[in-house]
């Protein structure tokens, strides 16, 4: 089986991986938005969890991963309920995590199990500790597959950052005692600069963060009157919005108009009469960078990068305020 990528290319890949990728659990995130609800305001931004998916699979393999790491890549978002990160701000989870808390369960009620087993795969050894996988995952602000694959994609598809200077900062990777380390501040800086459009710049648009606001707010009310089960939650997202729109509740078809018309807001602060304050998870990275004799973080080389991560650790205790028109 041959996996396309726009990033990373072409590659063949084993059985168990087109097993993988044939399944319902991985078709199922075809239909599993990134951006969880903003693609109903802004259609553009339409990437799913699949494609991410994939392509975290296929970093790994080029920078070397083993093939049981790059199986804990291709699943590491199985569990990902419709609409992604949004269940985490109907449910006020700060830790952003609720599909790794439910992803043990839902892997064991899978076909999962089976295909692996089949393949001769232990999948409790692979898919239940990601920490053991140093390219799949790292604490931030350490880079890995994962939040460079994001990365990437996003700016790459929503700021039109070309496939050319992408691919040359691939390049630019080296592995250093399983973690990812850069050859030079400058692609640290640059990846940095990169991040931030995505963490402020794109999760903090005030379309994204209304869509949030109230596809939360209708998960909640949703979840309250039984008109949807947290069964429910794991259907694709156009599945999902389907049983919220046959609701009874005028409330919760109110909530879903709203993302359907256009926005007339404005950013305000925290002294003014504000409609919608969100704050998101703080993100920020801090790669390490190649030196003659060692491997440190970028900041501990450069004062810019000092001042980049002080600006985005500001901007995001901030959070922001919105006013409606």
């Amino acid at each position: 089986m041959i996996v396309e990528d726009p990033l990373y290319g072409s590659f063949e890949v084993e059985e168990v991986l087109k097993a993988l990728l044939l399944s319902k659990e991985m078709e199922r995130l075809k239909d599993v938005h990134m951006a969880g609800p903003a693609f109903l305001i802004n259609p553009f931004w339409n990437e799913t969890r699949y494609e991410h998916s994939v392509g975290v699979m296929l970093l790994i393999r080029k920078l070397g991963g083993s093939l049981e790491e790059q199986v804990a890549g291709l699943l590491h978002d199985v569990s990902h309920t419709a609409f992604s990160h949004v269940i985490d701000l109907a449910l006020a989870n700060k830790q952003d995590d609720y599909h790794e808390q439910i992803k043990e369960q839902i892997i064991e009620e899978s076909a999962i199990p089976a295909i692996l087993k089949q393949f001769g795969f232990d999948y409790q050894q692979i898919l239940f500790n990601d920490a053991q996988w140093q390219l799949l995952e790292q604490e931030a602000p350490l880079l890995c597959c994962d939040r460079i694959d994001y990365t990437l994609r996003e700016i790459h598809r929503y700021f039109s950052v070309p496939l050319q200077e992408i691919q040359q900062f691939l390049t630019a990777i080296n592995i250093v005692d399983e973690k990812i380390v850069l050859e030079s501040s400058e692609w640290a800086i640059w990846f940095m600069d990169q991040y931030k459009k995505i963490v402020i710049d794109f999760f903090y648009d005030p379309r994204n963060i209304c869509s949030y606001e109230w596809m939360a707010k209708a998960i909640q009310l949703g979840l309250e009157s039984q008109d949807i089960t947290p069964q429910d939650l794991l259907l694709t997202d156009s599945a999902f919005l389907m049983r919220l729109q046959a609701s009874n509740s005028i409330e919760i078809l109110q909530l879903l108009t709203n993302m359907s018309q256009p926005l007339k807001y404005s950013i305000c602060s925290s002294e003014d009469n504000y409609d919608i304050w969100q704050k998101k998870k703080i993100r920020f990275v801090d790669p390490l960078v190649q030196t003659i004799d060692r491997t440190v973080p970028v900041s501990t080389l450069s004062t810019i990068a000092q001042t980049k991560i002080e600006n985005l650790l500001n901007d995001s205790k901030t959070g922001i305020f919105l006013k409606f028109h």
